[in-house]
């Protein structure tokens, strides 16, 4: 059996299993959300000190699952550009999460463009940090762990919809996303000055971006990514989330929108976070 072993404990999240259970545990508590029919979701993936707030809305809100399909970015550029894992499981310090071989094995069937490739998870972050949230939640997570990297709109739609003839009964789709990366080393800067003139900017384009998910808009939500060059590093996830959700959902709430500023205060390497639902 593959066993995918876990990158970011001990960096994104906490090593140990009751460190990592109370930290999910405070940020859950402050959360005050109500439970909502969720098809679909948009979830940060930095380290859960930055972005934890933001993600203890979005899972506080959800129902029990059977099935949840984790598409995330493909920040390492390693193996192929749009990847599907079919099976073998992933470790936590929470312990084990399933692969759903035969829906892997349907959406990859039905897809022109994802392949199988284990090779592209084994360095990647972003769809590992979502599952101690579900592993939190639920007392078994099986699920399907999709990258993709930049690619041709096409992709995220031919990959949406490969999930949305796959999925079957109660399953969610879950797009693991940060949203603006600002300052120098992201390179991106349309601002200069301080807090008072970047902030402001930095929300208008994220909540922009934003309502588009919200308002079941792919295409407009990539048109606005385009306008303002916005480092949204997981518009490929997002925008396959919600072809996958689109026949089914019928209106989206934008949850919380936090950034990295609040912890860190550092206006130079500032980062946005967005927590959607989509019922």
């Amino acid at each position: 059996m593959i066993v995918r072993n876990p990158i970011a404990a001990g960096s994104f999240y906490p090593r140990g299993s009751s460190d990592l259970r109370t930290t999910i545990e405070k940020f859950m508590r402050r959360a005050e959300v109500e439970k909502r029919n969720v098809l679909g979701l948009v979830s940060p993936h930095a380290g859960y000190i930055y972005c934890g707030k933001t993600q203890a809305m979005v899972y506080k809100s959800i129902p029990e699952n059977t099935t949840f399909v984790i598409i995330g970015p493909n920040h390492m550029g390693l193996g192929a550009q749009a990847s599907v894992m079919c099976q073998g499981v992933w470790k936590t310090p929470l312990g084990v999460c399933r692969i759903d071989s035969e829906l892997a094995k349907k959406i990859l069937e039905k897809s022109r463009f994802l392949k199988e490739d284990l090779h592209a998870h084994t360095q990647e972050h972003s769809v590992e940090v979502q599952l101690p949230w579900l592993q939190y939640l639920f007392s078994s997570v099986n699920f399907v762990p999709i990258t993709i990297g930049h690619a041709n709109p096409e992709v995220y739609k031919d990959v949406g919809y490969a999930i949305s003839d796959s999925l079957e009964g109660n399953m969610m789709v879950i797009a693991s996303s940060d949203f603006t990366h600002f300052g120098e080393s992201y390179g991106y800067a349309p601002v200069s000055g301080g807090p008072g003139n970047i902030l402001p900017y930095v929300e208008k384009v994220d909540m922009e971006a934003a309502r588009a998910v919200a308002e079941l808009a792919p295409e407009r939500f990539l048109d606005i990514v385009q306008k303002y060059r916005a480092t949204i590093c997981g518009r490929a996830s997002i925008t396959s989330m919600l072809y996958a959700v689109k026949k089914k959902a019928s209106k989206g709430t934008i949850l919380d929108y936090s950034t990295s500023y609040e912890i860190s205060r550092d206006i130079n390497a500032l980062v946005g976070y967005c927590g959607i639902v989509l019922e």
